[in-house]
């Protein structure tokens, strides 16, 4: 069941239907639901997807090979492209043919770290070719300072080629709801306050269980799905997640004054000031 975001969706059907050239660089938070919106707007569409891999260079090459050979009206019997030229020089092919095509790159913060010089040989071609064409570009990813410096920021060779961007953030409230809707207003409260509107875990809800059951299988279970999900997520998103760890228990036992928090943890004060603040921005 799709929920929410109607005025993104709307957004890029517009562009969609502009039959212009489109870049749309969409980033936020893991689980928030960019996947599901790429989704949403490609089902009825003629188009490309791939999520791109924390792996090597060959394996990403690999796998967007395999999604523009076998998706689609492109369908080819070339197992892989020799290298990253090759590929996009395909893609001069198709936009010359004037055809509408999205192609849509998700986790693109790991395509570009397996191989640096993409970004710099996607601007080549939009530059080169891309513009005058039908293409819709959708470039997505889940680490926002990546996003922010490396494909939107004014260093970056991909810099003023977006013609939209979308930072998705969590439901709102009277978003999440249309996901809770078995319960009653309260209990639909203290739901959003506990999984902070974020639609992954919304969607674990179940509602068939009262609130306590849900909470205490999903957050409290070992084996719940959402138990190990705060550690995994800095593991994945901060440099030296223990120390923020740390940080995050002091705070749960109490220490709501810097110093307080900087004695618990054994940190500098200036320290956990700066990481405090890089919490708060992983959870925007």
């Amino acid at each position: 069941m799709f929920v929410g975001r109607e005025r993104e969706l709307s957004k890029l059907n517009t562009m969609y239907h502009s039959n212009q050239f489109e870049v749309a660089v969409l980033y936020g938070r893991r689980r928030v639901g960019k996947t599901t919106l790429i989704r949403e707007f490609m089902k009825d569409k003629q188009g490309i997807y791939y999520i791109s891999v924390e792996g090597t260079k060959k394996e990403n090459l690999y796998g967007l090979s395999k999604a523009f050979l076998t998706q689609g009206e492109w369908k080819q019997t070339t197992a892989e492209f020799r290298d990253y030229e090759a590929l996009l020089e395909y893609i001069d092919s198709i936009a010359v043919s004037g055809e509408r095509m999205i192609i849509a790159i998700d986790e693109y913060p790991y395509l570009a770290a397996s191989y640096p010089a993409i970004s710099s040989m996607l601007q080549s071609h939009i530059d080169s070719c891309w513009k005058d064409s039908k293409l819709f570009l959708i470039l997505c990813g889940s680490s926002m300072s990546f996003m922010e410096e490396q494909v939107l920021g004014y260093k970056s060779p991909l810099y003023g080629r977006r013609t939209a961007q979308f930072k998705i953030h969590p439901f709102t409230f009277f978003e999440a709801r249309k996901m809770l809707e078995s319960f009653m207003p309260k209990q639909q409260a203290v739901l959003y306050g506990v999984t902070g509107g974020i639609p992954e875990y919304l969607s674990r809800i179940n509602n068939k269980l009262s609130i306590d059951e849900n909470i205490i299988q999903l957050f409290f279970d070992e084996s719940g799905r959402l138990f190990e999900e705060p550690v995994n997520l800095m593991k994945q998103e901060l440099k030296e997640p223990m120390t923020y760890h740390s940080i995050i228990s002091a705070i749960a036992s109490g220490a709501g004054k810097m110093n307080e928090i900087a004695t618990k943890t054994g940190l500098e004060t200036s320290g956990c000031s700066n990481q405090i603040a890089s919490l708060i921005f992983w959870r925007m």
